[in-house]
């Protein structure tokens, strides 16, 4: 090989190849990856292995591109999303080898890896192959997300976490700012008999909802609950931020995310803010038991009608068009009989549109969504009992962790100087976010929300690390 040849790296030939590869290719979507490839090259040389909050900063906003189509090729068609999954599928393995130290110290990895394992023998008999090997990829991702957070955050706590919040807040800014300019210029979706749902950067409200209900767990988390902080002192910018993003979970209209605010902000009242949540509660009852009256008084005399207004509407009145609840009972209904049918092994992991297409009766053509609208039957359906049985194991093993380590440090809340400390509090959030994630998954596709659900994992990762028995412990 000629001397001036070695001064390039492998890397550096593969950009300069894939650089040279966009100018002569006539394909724009083989030049949209060919890009792709070289900014994630030219990132991941940069910032080494700090390269995944960049993939999770752009994740959000780059689902507003998600259906751009890239290439295809037997069984497969390549979007936006496809790329970044396959990338991240990548780099995890990558970094899970350069660490594979800290592997068998990464929680619920036992009861992950087993489900991911179960979704991939599926493949085998799956009634839809694409969808098993698109959707087990998903689920490895999540994982993987999960793990590297947890390894990095070990590895230099401080750091990563101010990058990972600075990371996180990049990564909110298009979505937010998109559904407010939504709200203001009325080009949010209409669906489900409400007008005007702001929707972000994302393909649904709720997508924008349960996305804003994770950056109000991290900032109540941050903000109010970490040490020497609480409600009265910490300052404007955190209640003002609060308060904005409670405002476009409102105006997303989706009541599945309301119920997961209401839940956060139980669990968390029971534990620091007990008067408060009193008055809460009793506002809220006051309110339910008071509008009707108040509201038939306005129309029979002043003919004004406040369930006129959408947001008030979604809280107060129930109709055909908006029940969700309705149709959601119905699909579980229809699809039960084909369940009965393969219980213990299912139809394939990510099965269920094809199987439910193919099968479902005239009265459900008018679902083009072709989704389950719960993650405990989807699992169940498409991976029968053993794959729901290993999927919530990874949600029991995370809970268990985490109210063992509160328990375990109850009796070290006082020091010797005498100091009262709420570190085995502090993961109340966490615990939360988990119950609240397994009340959202009753409703909702939770598993297909992935800009969001990347988000998730990877704050489930950062707070393993913070909130794990026998290293952070308070000195007695």
């Amino acid at each position: 090989m000629p001397n001036y040849l070695k001064r390039f790296s492998l890397t550096s030939l593969l950009v300069i190849f894939l650089a040279i590869f966009t100018i002569i290719n006539p394909n724009i979507g083989l030049d949209i990856l060919a890009f792709l490839i070289i900014i994630f090259i030219i990132l991941q040389k940069i910032f080494g292995e700090y390269f995944i909050l960049i993939l999770l900063a752009t994740r959000p906003a780059l689902d507003y591109w998600r259906d751009i189509h890239l290439f295809s090729f037997p069984l497969f068609d390549f979007n936006i999303n496809a790329a970044l999954s396959v990338f991240l599928l990548i780099w995890s393995v990558y970094f899970f080898a350069k660490n594979h130290r800290y592997f068998k110290h990464i929680p619920a990895k036992i009861p992950w890896v087993l489900f991911i394992a179960w979704c991939s023998l599926t493949a085998i008999y799956s009634y839809d192959l694409t969808s098993t090997i698109r959707e087990t990829i998903k689920a490895t991702n999540l994982f993987g997300l999960f793990g590297i957070c947890y390894i990095m955050s070990i590895k230099d706590e401080a750091k990563f976490k101010k990058d990972f919040l600075k990371a996180l807040i990049a990564a909110s800014v298009i979505p937010l700012l998109v559904g407010v300019y939504q709200f203001f210029t009325k080009t949010g979706l209409d669906i489900d008999g409400v007008a005007n749902r702001i929707h972000g950067t994302f393909a649904h409200p709720n997508i924008l909802a349960t996305f804003a209900l994770l950056l109000l767990m991290v900032l109540v988390n941050k903000s109010f609950l970490a040490k020497n902080k609480n409600l009265q002192n910490s300052g404007a910018l955190p209640k003002l931020s609060g308060l904005f993003l409670l405002m476009i979970i409102a105006l997303t209209y989706t009541r599945i995310a309301w119920i997961g605010v209401a839940v956060l902000f139980i669990i968390v009242g029971l534990v620091y803010y007990r008067k408060m949540l009193v008055y809460i509660l009793a506002s809220v009852v006051l309110f339910y038991g008071l509008f009707s009256p108040f509201n038939n008084y306005l129309i029979n005399n002043y003919n004004i009608n406040l369930q006129a207004i959408n947001l008030i509407s979604r809280l107060t009145a129930r109709n055909e068009d908006s029940d969700s609840i309705k149709w959601r009972l119905a699909v579980a209904t229809k699809v039960l009989p084909l369940f009965e049918k393969k219980p213990v092994l299912g139809y394939g992991y990510g099965s269920f549109p094809k199987v439910w297409d193919d099968n479902k009766d005239v009265g459900s053509i008018w679902d083009n969504t072709s989704e389950a609208h719960n993650d405990y039957i989807k699992v169940a359906f498409e991976s029968g009992i053993i794959g729901l049985i290993l999927f919530l194991s990874i949600f029991i093993n995370l809970l268990y962790k985490q109210i063992s380590f509160g328990v375990k440090n109850t009796q070290r809340r006082v020091s010797m100087d005498g100091t009262r400390h709420d570190f085995a509090k502090s993961n109340i959030v966490f615990i939360a976010s988990i119950v609240i994630y397994l009340i959202l998954s009753l409703s909702d596709n939770m598993l297909h929300h992935t800009p969001m659900i990347w988000w998730l994992w990877a704050v489930w990762g950062w707070w393993s690390a913070e909130y794990r028995s026998g290293v952070k412990e308070l000195s007695s």
